[in-house]
């Protein structure tokens, strides 16, 4: 039997990333038609939706914003992965020709740098801001696959670094992004974060 209440965490990610107004409209109707039957599959993917065509808006409106928040995205992100990812590697080692327990702790430690960023970019920006970084970083791994595809460097690394990459730059890299930006959302911060033109 499906459980009265709707799935917690899309209900958190719209909450936390579309703008107020917008939001309690729209999870009023979703709750309505999740009560009256709808499945939790349903509920997903129109929270997704609705997040993909927030993100858009924000873009479109706030184009310079929008550059900024990639930006400090990335310097946050890369540069927190790239050193604490630098001083793991003097203290665990590798296996040789399998490197697992060097990429057991990247992982994590890529992951947390990455929630860092997402929570700076949601402290110092309009909360669709987030969902902008995060897709930027899901858009500029395809980028860069492609090209290590088309350039045939990618059949020159081992399958296992392979998948590792794959899963670093699709998975934990947004989804470390969206849990800082849920990280960095509270219901004081919202009426300090202002566009140039509108107000959220």
């Amino acid at each position: 039997m499906k459980p009265a209440n709707p799935p917690t965490l899309p209900t958190k990610l719209l909450e936390s990333f579309v703008p107020q107004r917008t939001s309690e409209a729209l999870l009023g109707d979703l709750i309505e038609q999740y009560e009256a039957g709808r499945s939790r599959t349903w509920y997903w993917q129109q929270v997704i939706l609705a997040l993909v065509i927030s993100a858009g808006r924000e873009l479109r409106a706030s184009k310079l914003h929008a550059a900024r928040a990639v930006v400090i995205g990335y310097l946050t992100g890369a540069s927190l992965s790239y050193f604490t990812t630098l001083l793991a590697g003097r203290f665990v080692g590798r296996f040789v020709g399998v490197y697992t327990t060097y990429y057991l702790v990247f992982l994590p430690l890529s992951f947390f740098s990455f929630a860092a960023s997402g929570w700076i970019v949601r402290r110092s920006h309009p909360r669709a801001m987030v969902l902008i970084w995060a897709g930027f970083c899901v858009v500029a791994s395809v980028v860069a696959f492609a090209v290590c595809a088309w350039l045939s460097i990618l059949a020159q690394i081992p399958a296992p670094i392979v998948v590792f990459f794959l899963v670093l730059d699709f998975i934990i890299g947004p989804l470390g992004v969206l849990a800082g930006g849920l990280w960095g959302s509270s219901d004081t911060d919202n009426a300090l974060i202002r566009h140039p033109s509108k107000t959220h």
